[in-house]
């Protein structure tokens, strides 16, 4: 054998051991998201049938009062101990694959179970966060803790720990095409046929094992939304806008609040998150369907009815509180996520848009549903940037691949508008808090 074909066979060698190393990492990361997702889905609705007898029992208010200060105090004491588990934790993976920090299989071996525990309690406790960038961080800490089995951690700039991590979001979200964009839209990370493979076998696995081992379907209850008629897309333009200009007032809120509390808060590490959970406990007996990241809330606005201004008002409200909580929650370090909550505003945004036109006559009672999945991908983008990535990502979590036009119209007029509003990325900002807070 020659040289040229030596080097042809390592080169095909590499890709199909890169390929199954991917369908590990994928079976493997499925395996950790879903049991999280599993412990979560089983725990939430229980937890919402006991605090619904509290108008019966007297002693459920105080006692949920005391589980949530004691919840507050054990969080900030897993931040303090692991500080890489607060906030979303897709800003430390985005460091970590493009090589701007380095951590040890050791530290992975703590993040992954302090995440796991940490997401779990955060979200259990009414907090306006979502699950999804905790999984992205614990598909990465997944992968991370495989490599140990087959030694090729540095090949292709770590590309084993951005294929665990869009295996984690393809877990959460049942989204396999999203998490291969999101390593490349999102992470940057430099295109290479093994980097492919690896994220596309990893994903494509995960995909499987989340719909037919775990057993979990689509998010959003949104596939038989139908699109908006042709004869109306110029609304679309004006959405992409709307959306484009509400996500910047929301990325320079969600970083405006975080910075403000960071700075003026006179409350240890242990303590921290003590103000937002009992913002939680006091929603919980006002206003519960703000809480948590928002999956059922934003599935439930299509089946709001009655009068057009009752509906306006209802949506308005919630709205309003939504975004005031999410603002809250995402203080004092506390591990969750902002990608639901940023689904969930997108959705109540987009049907307020979508209920507005249908009480001035610009639309049928039959087509302003799609607003919801327009304002959805539209504010998603307008955050994050990643036009490719949210229409992919709303279409794969809805079902409602029809609206494939319209999501990818207003998603990129919103990265547009961001953009021309001068508006930096929201994981940007956030990555560039962890590195100056590391070289401090």
């Amino acid at each position: 054998m020659d040289e040229r074909h030596h080097k042809r066979w390592t080169r095909w060698a590499n890709r199909g051991l890169l390929a199954l190393e991917g369908i590990a990492t994928g079976l493997a990361c499925a395996a950790v998201i879903c049991t999280f997702r599993l412990c979560r889905d089983t725990a939430a609705p229980v937890l919402s049938a006991w605090l619904a007898t509290w108008k019966d029992a007297w002693w459920v208010a105080p006692l949920w009062l005391l589980i949530l200060v004691l919840s507050a105090r054990f969080l900030g004491w897993l931040v303090g101990k692991v500080p890489l588990i607060s906030g979303s934790g897709i800003p430390q993976t985005e460091l970590i694959v493009s090589g701007r920090l380095h951590i040890s299989r050791h530290d992975w071996l703590r993040i992954l179970p302090a995440k796991f525990t940490g997401c779990l309690v955060s979200t259990l406790g009414g907090l306006s966060l979502g699950r999804e960038g905790p999984c992205i961080q614990m598909g990465a800490a997944t992968a991370a803790l495989l490599t140990g089995l087959w030694e090729r951690f540095a090949f292709s700039g770590h590309v084993h720990i951005a294929a665990g991590a869009a295996a984690g979001m393809t877990a959460a979200f049942g989204s396999p095409v999203a998490g291969l964009l999101f390593v490349f839209e999102e992470m940057k990370s430099r295109f290479t046929w093994g980097g492919f493979i690896a994220v596309g076998c990893a994903v494509t696995t995960a995909a499987l094992a989340t719909r037919h081992i775990f057993g979990f379907g689509l998010v959003f209850p949104f596939e038989h939304i139908r699109p908006l008629p042709l004869s109306s897309f110029w609304i679309l333009p004006l959405m992409g806008l709307v959306m484009g200009a509400a996500g910047v007032f929301y990325n320079r809120a969600l970083l405006g609040t975080k910075n403000a509390e960071a700075l003026h808060t006179p409350l240890s590490q242990n303590w921290r998150i003590l103000p937002p959970m009992l913002a939680a406990f006091v929603l919980t007996f006002a206003c519960p369907a703000v809480l948590g990241g928002g999956e059922e809330l934003a599935g439930s606005i299509i089946r709001m009815a009655g009068e057009p201004s009752d509906v306006l008002s209802i949506l308005l409200l919630l709205t309003v509180l939504k975004i005031a909580f999410s603002l809250f929650s995402y203080t004092g370090n506390v591990p969750g996520g902002i990608l639901m909550p940023m689904l969930c505003i997108g959705a109540l945004l987009g049907a307020l848009c979508g209920q507005t036109m249908l009480a001035v006559g610009l639309l049928a009672p039959d087509e302003w549903e799609a607003f919801i999945l327009y304002g959805m991908a539209g504010f998603f983008v307008s955050m994050v940037r990643v036009p490719l990535t949210g229409t992919a990502l709303v279409l794969e979590m809805s079902g409602a691949l029809s609206c494939l036009p319209g999501v990818l119209i207003v998603s990129f007029i919103a990265s547009w508008t961001a953009n021309a509003l001068r508006c930096p990325p929201v994981y940007d900002s956030l990555r560039a808090a962890i590195v100056v807070s590391k070289k401090k």
